[in-house]
């Protein structure tokens, strides 16, 4: 395992500790320090002395995390090598769960699943898990970050690393390279193998000067017309960056907040790009979000843009259990999600066309929300470690920008669903929104079997999952705690920090 290192402090506590503690028997940890001169190189010399597996490579520092992967590359021994990011953690069976699919596919990449911290993660390729994945038709490009188990002799045999000092998209060019050349690529879905944690002041969240990063992107755009011949795949994947890199990085909060002299920077910039190597035919195949953005960039009409930007601000879900039942053990929820503005304001439609909150300048057409694809999603969130349950749902009502559905937790369906605390999110995709919150109501309703569903103070629904042979348990609460529960509150007025702890459990 390759993690690179710069001034951490004392956030690489949780990584740390989550790589020393692998199930796996056989592995090595590399840490590559880039210059760290906060104290932090002095502790990763401590944890070598301290554990056999540890290795610690110091290196001057470059400025960008591909150095220090390269270097670990270069100093590893082991048969796979897995990169992590100092702020990121492990779950406690990811190296054994991965090297067991790698050895048993002879995989040279494999894809542990991801669970987001502040970030995003796709939720299509992690569906359920392939011995044997294709990059397009499982969306293998919808994460591109290096958080993959790697066959060494692989990369080396492709002499496969990545650019070097402060760059962007480095881990772009890296993956999709070896994409590109591999054999086998595997995706492990059945496991959250690695948690992926947004850390403000991290390298990847400061503005890049626009020039370098779509010249960046223009290096990631030449590696797919080296491998992909024109037609409909090579489109595929460019759509794919035209819509993350371009269309959708002109709305994030960061570039919306930066001063307005950046902002028409990067407008700029991606426009110029677009006209260079974005035909109008791949227009065709963007959602509607992505779609009315594409015709104001391509009509240069950039006040327009930044008003309809403007809009979408605060974009979320009102969300609604509409009932639950149950079906012997099983518990059924009925739920709507919908979209809606930062005011409440649900999304508008007339005549099968988006009504956005501002008029634009584009042709009719653009707005058509009539024929756009749509997903509604139920998970159960475990809220230990934000590790998410998938649960079957059947749409029973659909419209451009809501739907509702009923979906089932079975608490016997799999392994997953361990004991503890569950959240319901509901999870809405339609016309290039992607939005989730957790389910609002859900009244009041027995425990049965191993599930006990309540309603939080918030007024959120969640259900608590106790072992098997444990569904004889009292339920929790204050009914029946007698003088029990009065102790244990007053014990828990006088413990530091007890009360912050259970109001997050009672989220």
């Amino acid at each position: 395992m390759v993690v690179p290192v710069y001034n951490t402090g004392d956030d690489l506590s949780r990584c740390v500790e989550s790589v020393l503690g692998q199930t796996l028997d056989d592995y090595e940890v590399i840490f590559a320090d880039d210059g760290s001169d906060d104290g932090t190189e002095k502790r990763l010399d401590e944890l070598a002395a301290e554990h056999d597996r540890v290795r610690v490579v110091h290196l001057p520092p470059s400025g960008g995390p591909g150095g220090p992967r390269n270097a670990g590359i270069d100093t590893a021994r082991g048969d796979y090598v897995y990169f992590l990011d100092d702020d990121d953690w492990l779950g406690p069976e990811a190296l054994e769960r991965m090297h067991a699919m790698a050895v048993r596919n002879d995989s040279d990449i494999v894809i542990g699943k991801m669970v987001g911290h502040g970030r995003t993660v796709p939720r299509a390729m992690f569906r359920r898990s392939r011995d044997r994945a294709d990059v397009l038709g499982d969306a293998l490009y919808g994460i591109l970050t290096p958080h993959k188990l790697f066959r060494r002799s692989f990369l080396d045999a492709h002499r496969l690393r990545f650019p070097e000092g402060p760059v962007r998209l480095e881990d772009h060019r890296f993956v999709l390279k070896a994409y590109f050349r591999a054999g086998v690529i595997s995706v492990l879905a059945d496991y959250p193998c690695c948690h992926w944690v947004r850390r403000p002041g991290s390298y990847s969240r400061t503005l890049p000067d626009p020039v370098h990063y779509y010249g960046a992107l223009r290096e990631v755009l030449d590696i797919v017309d080296e491998h992909v011949v024109p037609g409909p795949d090579r489109a595929r994947y460019y759509a794919h960056w035209y819509r993350g890199k371009i269309l959708k990085r002109l709305g994030e909060k960061s570039l919306l907040d930066a001063p307005p002299d950046y902002r028409r920077a990067v407008y700029d910039e991606a426009r110029r790009l677009v006209t260079e190597r974005f035909g109008e035919g791949v227009d065709r195949s963007l959602p509607l979000r992505m779609r009315v953005r594409a015709a104001l960039l391509r009509a240069d009409a950039y006040d327009d843009l930044c008003a309809l930007l403007e809009t979408e601000r605060g974009v979320t879900l009102a969300t609604a259990v509409d009932g639950l039942r149950w079906d012997g053990t099983r518990l059924v929820v009925r739920f709507t999600a919908r979209l809606v503005h930062a005011d409440g304001t649900p999304f508008a439609v007339r005549d099968g066309r988006w009504r956005p909150h501002v008029p634009l300048p584009v042709p009719a057409e653009v707005l058509d929300a009539a024929a756009e694809g749509r997903r509604l999603d139920l998970y159960v969130r475990r809220r230990a470690d934000s590790a998410d349950h998938l649960l079957p749902v059947t749409v029973t009502s659909s419209e451009p920008f809501a739907m509702s559905g009923e979906a089932v937790v079975d608490p016997d369906a799999g392994p997953e669903l361990t004991p503890g605390v569950w959240d319901f999110v509901a999870r809405l995709d339609t016309g290039g929104w992607t939005v989730e919150r957790r389910l609002e109501g859900g009244e009041k309703t027995d425990r049965r079997g191993r599930l006990a569903p309540y309603r939080t103070e918030k007024g959120r629904l969640s259900v608590r999952v106790r072992a098997a042979g444990d569904e004889a348990a009292e339920p929790r609460g204050r009914k029946g705690a007698g003088s029990q529960g009065t102790l244990l509150r007053r014990a828990i007025k006088r413990i530091p920090g007890a009360r912050q702890a259970v109001r997050r459990l009672r989220a």
